[in-house]
């Protein structure tokens, strides 16, 4: 804040605010995600945009307040888990719906083997479910209009199988190739396998020493089972979901 082109008074007064007791985070936060409940109810498709980010700190007086990152003993962080509602048709930003903040407990790293014995709802990875979990909370029934977006970190079992049983639509990039029910391939081999159904033709900008380039992608869909892993023995045994495949083709450097 000491950078803010505040005047004095100004930042003892922001300065006041911080520090009283009677202000809750939780509470800020929460009128925020409300607008944005409002908003939402203006727009008839939504895209529940998910992502995970670590914000570092590096100055010493708050060094033990903040968690490690798996980076070496010297950084710790802030970790933000955040759900921003976007309306695809009219390319509008609508507002922040959900966000989980937390640090990781320093005295539990390097106890990767103790991991997989810990319940699903305690692990890091809930926070994919935790997030749908509040967001529906939120909007009620206006969840039938959104789509949850989450990159690979997201392709749990757990987490696959909730959104399916609540009827809760996503889209969710595939992290391994999972086991079929009705195949003897595995997820890649299969989906590589399926005829293309559209081609479409996007353009990569430049970035850093990478050429800006055109790319052809060919469409595929499939609806396949995905077996549970074999340290999933309390979920479900099968996941019935629907496949969508986008594969390079010829592309073109510019």
């Amino acid at each position: 804040m000491a950078k803010l082109p505040f005047s004095p008074a100004d930042m003892e007064g922001a300065y006041r605010f911080i520090r009283n007791e009677n202000i809750d985070a939780k509470d800020i936060a929460e009128a925020g995600f409300q607008s944005t409940v409002s908003r939402a109810n203006e727009h008839e498709e939504l895209l529940a945009l998910e992502d995970t980010t670590t914000l570092c700190f590096p100055h010493r007086s708050i060094k033990d307040e903040l968690g490690h990152t798996n980076q070496g003993d010297r950084i710790r962080a802030l970790h933000v888990h955040s759900t921003l509602l976007f309306a695809p048709q009219s390319q509008t930003i609508v507002g922040l719906i959900e966000q989980q903040r937390w640090s990781r407990d320093i005295t539990k790293r390097g106890q990767k083997h103790q991991h997989a014995t810990r319940p699903y709802e305690e692990k890091e990875s809930y926070k994919w479910e935790q997030a749908s979990r509040r967001v529906v909370e939120r909007l009620g029934d206006k969840m039938l209009d959104v789509i949850s977006v989450c990159d690979r970190e997201a392709d749990l079992f757990e987490y696959l199988t909730y959104k399916r049983q609540h009827q809760q639509r996503f889209v969710v990039r595939s992290m391994q190739s999972r086991c079929l029910e009705e195949h003897a391939q595995k997820l890649y081999d299969y989906a590589q396998a399926l005829p293309s159904v559209e081609t479409k033709e996007l353009t990569i900008p430049q970035k850093g020493g990478r050429k800006a380039r055109d790319v052809k992608l060919d469409v595929k869909y499939g609806q396949v089972t995905l077996k549970a892993p074999a340290n999933k023995k309390s979920t479900q045994a099968y996941l019935f979901i629907m496949l969508v495949a986008l594969s390079k083709g010829h592309q073109k450097t510019s």
